[in-house]
C-alpha cells in the first residue's frame, strides 16, 4: 500500500520497506528533518552516512554489555524509588505520565551523566522535562515542513514557543559542558565515551566543530534516553489496568524472582510479552525517520519509486495492520511466546528501527522497563483510578517526534500476598 503525501513524497505501508530503507545495504539518505539541531550534529542527527557510522562506535561502547552491567544495579535502585514513591500516594490516583517521567529522567541522568536527578524521591518535575515536552510539541507538527522550524530556530528571538526549544538545547549543552569540565567520573556513564570521541578528534576537527558535535550528542541522548521509555511505560500501566489478568499473570511470574536481577527478568516470558506488545501498540516513535531514495530508486514489491523521493514507513500503522497481525488492535502478550500464529509477518515490528540504523539503546530501555514493571507489581495491584476515562490515553495521544500518550491515572494497592 502506498499513499502520495506531496509532489515528491510517499508513505509506504509495507514491511519490505523497513529493510530497504534502513537495512545494511540500503542506498537511502536521511532527509532534511535530521538537520533540526543544526548547527549542532551527532551520530543520530546527521545526514552524513560516514559520520553516522563512525559516531555509532562510541554509542555502542556506552551501551555495551560491560557498560550495562554497571547501569543495571543503578536502574534497579531507581525502580525501588518508584515503588516507594507510589506508596506515598496511598489510595489517591497516581499520574502515570508524571511518575514515569520522573523515573525515565532519573535513568537518563544515571546512564548519560552518572548522576541521579532524584526526581522520583523528591516528586519534583525537572525544568528540563518541561523544556523537552514543549520543544517536541513544537517540532512534531512541523515534521513535513521542517524548514519552517529551521528558519525559526535560527532567525527568531528566543521568546514564546521558540524559547522552549532553545531552553531544551541549552539545558543539554550546559549539562554536557559541566560533565566535560569534571573530567573523569567515578561511575561509568555514556558521557565518558562521548568525551573520549571529543578528545580523540582534536587533531582532525576544529574546537567549534567538536563542541557542536558534543552538544548535538547531548540533545540526542537526553531526548532518546528520557522520553521513549516513558511513553511505553504509560501504555503498559494502561493495558494492565484494562486487563487485570495480565497483571496477575505477571505477578505469578515475578513472585519468587529477584526483581533487581535483569537476567532473571529477561527469562520471564509474559513480562517480555507485555513489553513487546506495548512496544507494538504504543511505539516510542510512531512515524519514524524519513528517507530519500538513492540514485537507483527503490523497488517495493512491483512498484518502483524513483530516485530522490522522500519515503516514510510509519511504525504505528504497520504495527496495527490486519495483514500483519491477528487481532491487531488487541493487547495479547502471548503472541510473542506461546501464540506465534497471531503474528502474520514479524518484519512489520520495528520499534527500535532496523539494520544500520538500529537503536543501540534497546537493551537499556528494555532492561529499565523490566525492572520498574517487575518491582512495582511485586509490591502493588493496579487499576484505573475511580472516574478516570480510559479513552483519554488514545483520544489525546499525539505524534510529536516521540509518542505522547494522553493522561493515565491509576490507583496502586499494596499486595497482601506479595512475597
Amino acid at each position: 500500500m502506498f499513499s502520495n503525501q506531496g509532489p515528491n513524497e510517499i508513505t509506504v505501508f509495507n514491511p519490505d520497506a523497513i529493510e530497504l530503507l534502513d537495512g545494511f545495504s540500503n542506498e537511502t539518505t536521511r532527509d532534511v528533518w535530521y538537520d533540526i539541531v543544526r548547527p549542532r550534529t551527532s551520530a543520530v542527527f546527521t545526514r552524513d552516512r560516514l559520520e553516522h557510522k563512525e559516531g555509532r562506535k562510541f554509542w555502542a561502547q556506552g551501551l555495551s554489555n560491560k557498560a550495562m552491567n554497571e547501569y543495571n544495579p543503578r536502574m534497579a535502585s531507581l525502580a525501588k524509588d518508584v515503588s516507594r514513591c507510589i506508596g506515598t500516594y496511598g489510595k489517591e490516583p497516581v499520574d502515570i505520565d508524571q511518575v514515569m517521567s520522573w523515573f525515565s529522567w532519573d535513568v537518563m541522568g544515571e546512564v548519560l551523566f552518572g548522576e541521579d536527578f532524584n526526581l522520583t524521591k523528591s516528586k519534583v518535575t525537572h525544568p528540563g522535562i518541561k523544556h523537552r515536552d514543549r520543544a517536541l510539541a513544537l517540532a512534531g507538527p512541523l515534521g513535513d515542513a521542517i524548514w519552517i522550524a529551521l528558519l525559526g530556530f535560527q532567525l527568531l528571538p528566543p521568546v514564546g514557543i521558540v524559547k522552549d526549544w532553545h531552553n531544551m538545547i541549552q539545558f543539554c549543552e550546559d549539562h554536557m559542558k559541566s560533565r566535560l569540565s569534571r573530567g573523569g567520573n567515578n561511575k561509568t556513564d555514556m558521557a565518558t565515551y562521548f568525551i573520549e570521541e571529543y578528545k580523540r578528534t582534536a587533531d582532525t576537527k576544529t574546537k567549534r566543530a567538536r563542541d557542536l558535535h558534543l552538544a548535538g550528542t547531548a540533545v540526542t541522548a537526553v531526548v532518546a534516553g528520557s522520553d521513549t521509555t516513558r511513553a511505553v511505560l504509560i501504555g503498559i500501566w494502561w493495558f494492565l489496568s484494562q486487563d487485570p489478568e495480565h497483571a496477575k499473570k505477571l505477578q505469578s511470574e515475578i513472585d519468587g524472582v529477584d526483581v533487581t536481577d535483569p537476567n532473571a527478568l529477561a527469562a520471564l516470558p509474559h513480562l517480555n510479552g507485555v513489553i513487546q506488545e506495548a512496544l507494538r501498540l504504543v511505539p516510542p516513535v510512531m512515524t519514524g525517520g524519513n528517507r530519500i531514495t538513492g540514485p537507483n530508486g527503490m523497488l517495493i514489491g512491483d512498484v518502483h519509486i524513483p530516485p530522490g523521493v522522500k519515503v516514510t514507513c510509519p511504525k504505528y500503522v504497520l504495527h496495527r495492520m490486519e495483514s500483519m497481525w491477528v487481532q491487531p488492535n488487541d493487547f495479547i502478550p502471548e503472541r510473542w511466546y506461546s501464540r506465534p500464529e497471531l503474528i502474520l509477518d514479524k518484519r512489520a515490528f520495528s520499534p527500535f528501527s532496523y539494520g544500520a540504523r538500529y537503536c543501540l539503546g534497546k537493551n537499556m530501555a528494555v532492561n529499565a522497563m523490566r525492572l520498574v514493571v517487575a518491582t512495582i507489581l511485586r509490591d502493588y495491584d493496579v487499576s484505573f483510578a475511580p472516574g478516570y476515562d480510559k479513552d483519554t490515553m488514545w483520544r489525546d495521544m499525539r505524534d510529536q517526534v516521540t509518542c505522547q500518550p494522553g493522561a493515565v491515572f491509576c490507583v496502586f494497592r499494596p499486595r497482601t500476598s506479595a512475597e
